[in-house]
């Protein structure tokens, strides 16, 4: 009753003051009738009450809810209100409350996400530290194995980095002009290693005017993630490595075209979701399942998409569409 009469304190003072007024206008015009005026005071403060009285059991759960000292109240009983006002609020904190709980279910997902792919992410790190120990033990250190190793360790420590820097994306990009060829052409080089070991040599056929605009660095991570996918899934006597450039009247196309193992057409659809790995990926003790995850939440936020298209036993071409992005100097 205390928050109900304080919420229409200031109703009442404006009644008491427009009585007050009018009782004030007419005694100086002279209607001196005591007893008529103290009437006509009564019956408006009877009229108030009553009208004050049926609102507050309208609105009594409302109010009760309101006046309650508990953490943590049902809201859901100013349902039991026959007030416009209390079912106004019931759908106003229905939906902050759905809302928060998407949020919540969102962080919690995120979360178990995290939790997961360390998990997996810690089992990986595992072998090569594992492979690197058997030959400190054995006294046989070969440079070239031990590289090797050290590398998918590097790729490892790579992809959990940008997997914990992906949820402050927004804090963490800057668009620029960005010359496509050297941004490719810098990134096989940081692979150039992996390349030899694995005797797969790119071929670029991209155009060395086509600038676009995006984040360099994201950019660069994405284009790794792909090519060290067709590196993994290349064939063993395969060479050959597709990476081209294709314009349109508003977009630019960039294309990494591997003759490799190809991905099962029963798999193309899931390809992109989190720790997928389908039939290929199982046989690569390597593959966690979320590069391509990652590389597509990435150009997503970019505005960047991305297609593939894959043929078992063939081969696979990854396409990255700058969306009205890409031109020439």
């Amino acid at each position: 009753m205390k928050e109900f009469l304080k919420n229409q304190s200031l109703y009442l003072i404006s009644l008491i003051t427009s009585i007050s007024l009018v009782v004030g206008i007419m005694w100086l015009d002279g209607y001196r009738d005591t007893k008529l005026l103290i009437y006509a005071c009564l019956l408006t403060l009877l009229s108030v009450v009553l009208f004050l009285g049926i609102t507050y059991l309208r609105q009594k759960k409302l109010y009760q809810l309101m006046e309650s000292k508990e953490v943590r109240v049902n809201f859901e009983q100013v349902q039991e209100d026959s007030s416009n006002l209390s079912r106004n609020v019931y759908e106003l904190l229905n939906k902050e409350h759905l809302y928060y709980y998407q949020v919540i279910q969102e962080q919690k997902y995120a979360l178990e996400e995290h939790q997961h792919f360390m998990y997996q992410w810690v089992h990986q790190m595992k072998t090569p530290l594992a492979v690197i120990e058997l030959m400190v033990d054995g006294g046989e250190l070969d440079k070239h194995s031990l590289l090797e190793e050290t590398d998918r360790m590097k790729e490892g420590l790579n992809l959990a980095l940008n997997m914990a820097r992906i949820d402050s994306f927004n804090q963490d990009f800057m668009i620029e002009q960005v010359n496509l060829k050297q941004l490719v052409t810098q990134v096989i080089n940081e692979q150039k290693r992996n390349l030899i070991r694995h005797q797969v040599f790119p071929k670029l056929e991209i155009d060395e005017q086509i600038v676009i605009e995006t984040d360099r660095k994201w950019l660069a991570f994405c284009l790794t993630q792909l090519l060290l996918n067709s590196i993994k899934y290349t064939k063993k006597n395969e060479s050959r490595l597709m990476i081209t450039s294709r314009m349109t009247k508003n977009t630019c196309e960039l294309s990494l075209k591997d003759y490799g193992i190809g991905i099962e057409k029963k798999d193309l659809p899931r390809i992109f979701n989190p720790f997928f790995t389908g039939n290929t990926g199982r046989n690569q003790r390597e593959a966690t399942g979320m590069g391509l995850y990652l590389v597509k939440k990435v150009l997503s936020r970019l505005d960047h998409g991305i297609t593939v298209a894959s043929e078992k036993d063939v081969g696979t071409t990854m396409t990255i569409t700058f969306n009205e992005m890409g031109r020439k100097k």
